[in-house]
């Protein structure tokens, strides 16, 4: 497991805070040196910094711009090095990675507001999550991977839908009182 207990994370107010399914994602990352890493969905940087401590290259990618200051903030509390840009999904992100990490907003629900941008995954829970897998086979480099964190509160068809053309594995699961999380790596169709 990479977790790092020195990496100290400070959370602003509205940007989403290290919980469970961030513990979870991290027991189940595999990082090697020198490679090129994006998190989407950074919140405050915590999968990031640890991603960086690794000796990944790390992108970090949120659309709340509280969440970016916040993460950048992190990596300079930390002395760890860490590029961070706003961006709707991949609409800002250049490049191709070796690693791409979501936890994306995976409970069913609209967002009424900013603050629930973290958590509202749409109707069935999987419309933010289906949109990032439509875009993320194109930043990939070749044999890279996804890692990618799912609900059991997400609507199961939406879910199996969203996979279509992925090879997928699951690395990791967790039962809390009203869901099961898992982490899937996943490879596109034809390379596991």
């Amino acid at each position: 497991m990479l977790r790092d207990p020195s990496i100290i994370i400070e959370v602003d107010q509205g940007v989403y805070a290290p919980a469970e399914d961030s513990l979870l994602a991290l027991s189940a990352l595999e990082v090697r040196e020198g490679e090129r890493a994006l998190e989407m969905g950074c919140g405050s940087g915590f999968l990031s910094l640890h991603m960086s401590r690794a000796g990944a290259s790390v992108t970090a990618a949120d659309l709340d711009p509280r969440a970016v200051m916040n993460a950048e903030r992190n990596a300079m509390l930390n002395g760890i090095p860490l590029r961070a840009v706003r961006s709707d999904l991949f609409s800002e992100v250049r490049g191709c990675y070796d690693l791409i990490v979501f936890n994306p907003p995976y409970l069913q629900g609209r967002a009424e507001d900013q603050d629930d941008l973290c958590w509202a995954g749409g109707q069935g829970g999987m419309e933010v999550t289906a949109k990032f897998l439509r875009e993320a086979g194109k930043h990939l480099a070749p044999g890279g991977r996804v890692l990618l964190l799912v609900s059991s509160d997400a609507d199961p068809a939406a879910t199996a839908d969203a996979l279509t053309g992925w090879h997928v594995e699951v690395l990791a699961s967790r039962t809390l009182f009203f869901e099961e999380l898992r982490v899937l790596r996943l490879s596109p169709s034809g390379t596991p």
